[in-house]
């Protein structure tokens, strides 16, 4: 004999999934995808950066960059940008990151500068780019820790 469902259990059905779905959604720390991205984005990377226009006051470099997470902020990280100069790092400036869980990328922006990163597994490239969107830094970064 079949049962037939009547329209009080769908839309219990449907009461329950929405239900989880918006639980799942108010976890501290994001939706799942921005919890996985602080495991990947948070730590220690290096590499360099390599300058796009050669005729200009930029110097290809070494760099260090740590991030952190920005507390109480989902999707935000804090990032410690340093250079090395002579075997030593000299610290660049602390910006707020902001992680697009989509794309796999961070942006920060300061003064019209923009940079943009893509994470990629333990490597991050991408970019700085001036406020008339000309790219001037190509960035290479892999995780150390």
């Amino acid at each position: 004999m079949r049962e037939r469902f009547c329209g009080r259990e769908i839309l219990w059905g449907l009461a329950i999934l929405l239900m989880s779905l918006w639980c799942s959604a108010q976890v501290p720390g994001g939706p799942p995808s921005i919890r996985g991205a602080a495991t990947q984005v948070t730590g220690e990377w290096r590499g360099n950066s390599e300058c796009v226009e050669k005729d200009s006051p930029c110097h290809d470099e070494i760099n260090v960059y740590r991030f952190s997470d920005d507390a109480g902020k989902a999707g935000w990280f804090l990032g410690t940008g340093s250079k090395v100069v002579d075997g030593k790092e000299i610290a660049m400036g602390t910006m707020e990151w902001k992680y697009d869980a989509e794309k796999h990328t961070l942006e920060a922006s300061n003064s019209g500068t923009k940079i943009q990163l893509v994470l990629d597994g333990n490597k991050m490239e991408g970019s700085l780019t001036l406020r008339d969107n000309r790219p001037y830094r190509r960035i290479h970064l892999t995780k150390m820790r």
